[in-house]
């Protein structure tokens, strides 16, 4: 009698909480959990972000950033983790990222960009995804990471997902509404499979 042999088990998940001291660092930048203390700094960046991008932040997004930061943790389907870039040097706010739990079974998550908007240098996201991904497929146990872009992301920008090795899996149609206007995304991924790969040719 023959009989298929069982599946390898997933190893568990490893939950990251609020209060969980993380702090990533590589590079140029520091990535840590965003705190309340960091509300001033927060609505700083969303001020510079209207007067250079054009991207606006809700009128209520003080209120929302202090619920997200309450709220903050990877444990269960859909919760999200409130990420704040600061450099290195002086250790100011320069960036947010959310990582969202999409799936526990399916051990995937998307990648927040702050407010949809482009990033200020391609090398600092560079620097935040050599801090991030290795603590999120190694430590924390994850098997993918999505991001959904824009179709106007700068060239330098979506090189830089590319380079660390998210690849375009393809476009959604009318995936986001800005208000006005249904507007495509671009899929791109990463797994932790491959991301162990290319470190090994780095290696």
């Amino acid at each position: 009698m023959c009989t298929e042999p069982l599946p390898s088990p997933i190893p568990a998940l490893h939950p990251v909480l609020r209060r969980h001291l993380l702090h990533l660092a590589h590079g140029g930048v520091i990535v840590r959990p965003l705190h309340r203390n960091d509300l001033n700094e927060w609505l700083g960046l969303c001020v510079t972000r209207r007067a250079q991008h054009g991207f606006s932040c809700r009128p209520d997004a003080d209120v929302q950033l202090l619920i997200g930061v309450q709220r903050s943790r990877l444990q269960f389907d859909n919760d999200q983790l409130l990420l704040g870039v600061f450099d290195a040097s002086s250790r100011r706010l320069v960036d947010q990222l959310g990582v969202r739990l999409q799936s526990t079974q399916a051990r995937s998550a998307e990648l927040h960009p702050f407010c949809q908007g482009p990033w200020r240098g391609a090398e600092r996201l560079r620097d935040t995804l050599h801090a991030l991904c290795p603590f999120l497929f190694e430590q924390v146990g994850l098997h993918r990471l999505f991001v959904l872009l824009p179709a106007r992301t700068p060239a330098a920008i979506a090189s830089a997902w590319t380079e660390a090795g998210f690849a375009h899996e393809g476009v959604l149609r009318g995936q986001h509404y800005d208000g006005q206007h249904w507007q495509d995304r671009h899929l791109h991924a990463l797994t932790a499979p491959e991301w162990r790969r290319r470190q090994g040719e780095l290696g």
